[in-house]
């Protein structure tokens, strides 16, 4: 407060003292009028007094109260922000305005970041008395489940079926979940994750479809691709413009000798390597881009894995490498012999290599069919595929081996799906395994 309010207080105070005073003589010597009179007196002061006080603080308490309620629709006058009190209320009312604003800004960003994604999100709130409530759902999200865009989770968990589920685990997920869409089944990839806040927590769960995280992955497999074609080229092209230029500067050089004869032989020699290593580039690409469709007919799937063995059948004797293959029945399989033996030659060439330094290299092989799905498991006890490769090994181009082209396991994955197949591997040190199946 300033100091003529202070001021002010204490001169009312004064004279409700003295009234008071005056009063309390009065009565004591008999003066009852007069008792009466300054009574009515000190009471009006005391009124008086109260009401200042309470128009003092009402701006103040009504301050207060929008702060409580979120309301900043108060204002104090200039006038009254003479008054120091006054003041600081006022800028405190600001700040929490201006707080408010900032906040509603970023929940609005917030909110159109989340509709702007393609996959489903959904953010569900659950307080100390557990009781959830939805946070945020985004357009993609119910666009997928074909439902209204509830934000009453009482309404909303009615909607999203086998979902419930994991809400009620309220735990880190990922899963591929098969969910009911317009009497459809469709099959979506969830991940969940859990946030906890002072007063609440918070279940996050993502949802995408089957196809998005294939485009997704296509994408990075061309991103890869093209920084590995354009790593080629450049390598190729460069020492080729280099020496383009150097031997016209030797053509153009009147005193021509033997050395220089040599140089430009050796130059073009040069050329004439690097041309041929990005022609053969090239061929290997053409190789993925144009596979065939595949021509199918019911092949005897053991008598094909036989034969192609019988291609290693050298190189197995000559590098001590056991092979483990019985097959205890024969399976049909409908595939393109040629481009099912590429598989084979292919997964086996890889194997080969990783037994090069163990001892006691061994190669196993086993077919089974189940359920109209023939699996083909190709296994060794080589060096295995290292956690910094796993995530590239079928990146065209990608390769380990010195004298390796890279399109192996590329050509292959491509065969196996051009097949309407699958391919999955695991691999640790002393184990590695590439299991293939398909649909017959």
């Amino acid at each position: 407060m300033g100091k003529p309010q202070y001021i002010e207080i204490i001169i009312r105070l004064l004279l409700v003292i003295l009234n008071g005073t005056i009063v309390f003589y009065s009565f004591t010597n008999d003066y009852y009028v007069n008792s009466l009179g300054f009574f009515l007196l000190l009471a009006f002061q005391i009124y008086l007094f109260i009401d200042f006080i309470k128009r003092l603080f009402h701006d103040i308490e009504k301050s207060i109260d929008c702060l409580l309620y979120n309301d900043y629709s108060n204002t104090i006058s200039k006038e009254k922000r003479k008054n120091p009190l006054h003041n600081k209320t006022a800028l405190l009312l600001e700040k929490h305005r201006k707080q408010n604003l900032l906040k509603t800004s970023e929940q609005l960003i917030f909110t159109n970041i989340i509709e702007s994604l393609s996959i489903g999100i959904l953010i569900l709130r659950k307080g100390v008395d557990n009781e959830i409530a939805v946070f945020q759902i985004n357009k993609a999200f119910t666009d997928f489940l074909k439902i209204p865009k509830y934000h009453n989770w009482n309404l909303l968990q009615d909607k999203i079926g086998g979902l419930t589920e994991f809400v009620n685990q309220w735990k880190k997920i990922r899963h591929t979940i098969s969910l009911s869409v317009n009497d459809e089944t469709e099959t979506f990839f969830i991940k969940t994750s859990v946030t906890q806040t002072n007063q609440f927590e918070y279940l996050i769960i993502s949802l995408e479809t089957i196809q998005q995280l294939i485009d997704k992955k296509e994408k990075e497999a061309w991103y890869k691709l093209m920084n590995v074609m354009s790593h080629e080229i450049i390598n190729t092209i460069t020492p080729i413009s280099s020496l383009a230029e150097n031997l016209d500067s030797l053509i153009q050089d009147t005193t021509v000798n033997e050395d220089t004869f040599d140089e430009l032989s050796e130059g073009l020699q040069i050329i004439k390597k690097r041309s041929h290593h990005l022609t053969s580039f090239v061929d290997t690409y053409r190789k993925l881009a144009e596979l065939p469709l595949p021509n199918k007919e019911e092949l005897n799937l053991n008598a094909i894995i036989k034969a192609t063995l019988n291609l290693f059948k050298q190189e197995f004797s000559s590098k001590n490498i056991a092979i483990v293959f019985h097959p205890e029945n024969n399976i049909l399989i409908n595939a393109d012999r040629q481009q099912l033996e590429q598989i084979l030659i292919n997964l086996i060439s890889n194997c080969i290599y990783a037994v090069e330094t163990v001892s006691n290299p061994t190669i196993s092989i086993t077919t089974k069919e189940i359920n109209n799905r023939v699996h083909i498991e190709i296994i060794d006890n080589g060096i295995g595929i290292s956690e910094k490769i796993k995530d590239n090994i079928f990146v065209p181009y990608f390769t380990t081996r010195k004298n390796g082209s890279g399109i192996g396991l590329t050509l292959t994955k491509s065969i196996v799906e051009a097949h309407k197949g699958i391919i999955n591997f695991k691999s640790t040190p002393g184990n590695t395994s590439f299991v293939i199946t398909f649909i017959n």
